[in-house]
């Protein structure tokens, strides 16, 4: 997790997050501590072993069975059976700790992933300026979705068309407004209904009518723009159980986000308006 996730996040969740943390770090630890352990003790029986052969061949005769023989041939497989089973137990540790280590990337995984949410939630409400809000948008399909072309269209009832707002790696092929006649995107605009293609089309060629994700911002029941990803970038094969949860994210809080940016902006534009106009009232006449 990055120093800027960690600042905004709640200290009631860092903490949670660091405890967990702490505590995986702590197994691993002691895995790694009884391993070590392990491994010293099965070289130091691998040199009793071998000590204890040569002093067979030493006090041993050829065609003898005498005591002494026999008592270091019983060491030596009592030895070498206690050598296999601290093998055998170090294997159950080492298969411990890939458990452990998978576990723990997991985690980690997760809890980045409840960050990088919780981080474009909060920026995402942070302005009434209508203008960062779309940045922030883009920020977040560039950065965490991993998108490379798509736009962002404002739906206009009246005119009956989608009014793009902002666009990226679209170059010329995006018009100023797209009639939504059919298709993912018009059911997107029209009733709200997310399209994912899975798996992705090959054809690398931006076509502003046949997006590969279109995701609704919906007030309440009535949808207000639409999210449409056109190309994801190259290193990206497919949408990710993450990419899901950011598209949920963006459908409710983006939605609002910008539907609030956009009310506070026309309000602000209107009230400019009345006060020249009541400034022109009273002002002296020349």
């Amino acid at each position: 997790m990055t120093r800027q996730q960690d600042e905004a996040l709640p200290p009631g969740d860092v903490d949670d997050l660091a405890a967990r943390g702490e505590a995986l770090r702590a197994m691993f630890s002691q895995a790694r501590a009884f391993t070590e352990e392990l491994l010293r003790e099965n070289e130091r029986l691998r040199f009793r072993v071998a000590g204890l052969g040569r002093e067979l061949e030493q006090h041993g005769t050829p065609g003898g069975s005498g005591d002494g023989s026999q008592a270091l041939e019983a060491r030596v497989r009592e030895l070498e059976k206690e050598r296999d089973d601290l093998l055998r137990r170090f294997r159950q540790v080492e298969e411990i700790n890939r458990s452990f280590a998978s576990r723990y990337d997991e985690i980690e995984s997760q809890n980045n992933q409840l960050a990088n949410l919780y981080v474009a939630s909060y920026q995402l409400h942070a302005t009434l300026n209508f203008a960062e809000v779309v940045d922030t948008v883009r920020e977040i399909l560039i950065n965490l979705v991993g998108a490379e072309a798509f736009a962002l269209y404002w739906v206009d009832e009246k005119a009956g068309h989608l009014k793009t707002e902002a666009s990226q790696g679209m170059g010329d092929a995006l018009p100023s407004s797209v009639r939504a006649g059919s298709g993912p995107l018009a059911r997107a605009a029209r009733e709200g209904e997310s399209y994912y293609a899975d798996p992705l089309p090959e054809d690398p060629r931006v076509d502003p009518a046949r997006p590969i994700a279109c995701i609704p911002l919906k007030i309440g029941p009535g949808v207000i723009g639409v999210i449409a990803i056109y190309r994801l970038l190259q290193q990206k094969e497919r949408f990710t159980p993450l990419d899901f949860e950011m598209f949920t994210l963006l459908a409710g809080h983006a939605a609002t986000a910008l539907f609030s940016s956009k009310l506070y902006q026309r309000s602000e534009q209107k009230l400019s308006n009345l006060q020249g106009f009541l400034d022109m009232l009273t002002a002296p006449s020349p």
